[in-house]
C-alpha cells in the first residue's frame, strides 16, 4: 500500500514537472534547458515503476529496445539515411557518437507506451504494431515543430521532412512487431498519461510559438 502511494505521488510530481517545465521553457528557456535530461530520466523512472519490472523478459526487452534506438540514432546522425540529415544540440545532455544517451531511453519509453495503448485497439499483432507506430510518429511530428528552438536537435534546412516521419514509422513498426509480446502489457493509464504529458509539453510550446505570445 505504501508503495502504491509513493508511485501515485511520484506521478503527480511528474505532472507538476511537465506543467512547470512547459511554462518555464516559454518564459526562460536558458534556465530550464539543462534540466531536460533529468526530466526525461525521471519520466522513464515513473513509467517503469508502474510496469512489470519484476518480469525479467520485460526488463531485458525494454533495455534491448533502448539499445536498438541508440544504434538507429547513431546510424541516422552519421549517414542521414534513416531520418534525414540532422544533428543534436546540447540541451539533451551527454552524447556518445553524436547521440544523447537520454534520447534512446525516451525511444524505449515511447515505443513501450505506444504498444501498451495499442493493445486496447486490436488483438492482431500487425494492426497493433501499426497503431503503436502511428501514435509514436504523431508524437514525433508534434516534437519536430519546436525542438530546434529548444536546442534539442536540428534538421538540415531546419525542416524535418517526410523522410523523417517515414523512418520513424517503419523503425517503430518493426520494433513493435518484433517485441510486442513483452511490451504490450503494463499500466495503460500511466502509458497514456505520459504520452499526453509529452503532447501537452510540446503542444503548449508550439501554440505559444505560433501565436507569438512569447518569442522563443
Amino acid at each position: 500500500m505504501a508503495n502504491n502511494h509513493l508511485k501515485k505521488y511520484l506521478f503527480y510530481f511528474l505532472i507538476l514537472v511537465y506543467v512547470s517545465g512547459a511554462i518555464g521553457f516559454v518564459l526562460n528557456p536558458g534556465f530550464f534547458s539543462p534540466f531536460t535530461p533529468f526530466t526525461l530520466l525521471f519520466t522513464c523512472f515513473v513509467f517503469l515503476i508502474h510496469q512489470p519490472i519484476t518480469n525479467v523478459s520485460y526488463v531485458l526487452t525494454f533495455c534491448l529496445v533502448v539499445l536498438i534506438g541508440f544504434i538507429v540514432e547513431v546510424a541516422g546522425v552519421k549517414t542521414g539515411l534513416v531520418f534525414g540529415e540532422y544533428h543534436y544540440g546540447a540541451a539533451l545532455g551527454y552524447s556518445f557518437l553524436g547521440v544523447p544517451l537520454i534520447i534512446s531511453v525516451n525511444w524505449g519509453l515511447l515505443i513501450n507506451a505506444g504498444n501498451i495503448i495499442s493493445n486496447s485497439f486490436s488483438k492482431n499483432i500487425i494492426v497493433k504494431s501499426i497503431y503503436a507506430s502511428g501514435i509514436i510518429t504523431c508524437v514525433d511530428f508534434l516534437m519536430e515543430q519546436v525542438v530546434a528552438s529548444l536546442n534539442f536537435w536540428y534538421f538540415k534546412d531546419n525542416l524535418a521532412g517526410i523522410h523523417n516521419y517515414i523512418g520513424w514509422f517503419i523503425v517503430s513498426f518493426l520494433i513493435s512487431l518484433l517485441f510486442q509480446k513483452n511490451l504490450n502489457y503494463g499500466n495503460k493509464k500511466i502509458a497514456g498519461s505520459i504520452i499526453l504529458l509529452q503532447v501537452f509539453f510540446f503542444g503548449l510550446i508550439y501554440i505559444i510559438k505560433v501565436f507569438n505570445f512569447v518569442l522563443i
